[in-house]
């Protein structure tokens, strides 16, 4: 049974490649790279803008924590009287500790992550893109 398909196959011609077959599959995958290259770069776009425009926000709303929180007076005390934050340097630094406002913080340097990451990303697209163009003049 095997000989009967052996015997079929090879009397059967291979079939042949066009030859423009491998400049349109190129000219195709160099295309959707554009494609997709341009979406990244629309989406990274409004990220980084919208990241840097919650920067402002974030910043005054880290900076009134501090205000608020009574940080910079205890931190101020560290140069005004260093003879007393050394006395008392444990109850010194539970103040600082208590003062410390973390989770405005926390969410001040997430939107630093989120900007930085977004630039990044930006910029790599907008080199990919530069690349891609330099490529696509030299026809493969």
């Amino acid at each position: 049974m095997s000989k009967n398909y052996q015997e079929l196959f090879s009397r059967l011609a291979a079939p042949q490649m066009p030859p423009e077959l491998l400049e349109k599959i190129l000219n195709r995958l160099t295309k959707q790279q554009k494609l997709a290259a341009k979406r990244r770069l629309f989406v990274f776009s409004f990220s980084l803008l919208g990241s840097l425009i919650a920067l402002i926000p974030a910043w005054q709303f880290v900076w009134s924590g501090f205000a608020e929180s009574g940080f910079w007076q205890f931190f101020s005390l560290l140069f005004s009287d260093a003879a007393v934050v050394l006395t008392y340097w444990q109850n010194y630094a539970l103040s600082l500790l208590e003062t410390f406002p973390a989770s405005r913080l926390i969410i001040f340097l997430a939107v630093v992550f989120v900007f930085l990451q977004s630039l990044k990303l930006f910029t790599n697209n907008i080199k990919i893109c530069g690349h891609q163009q330099i490529l696509s003049n030299k026809n493969f």
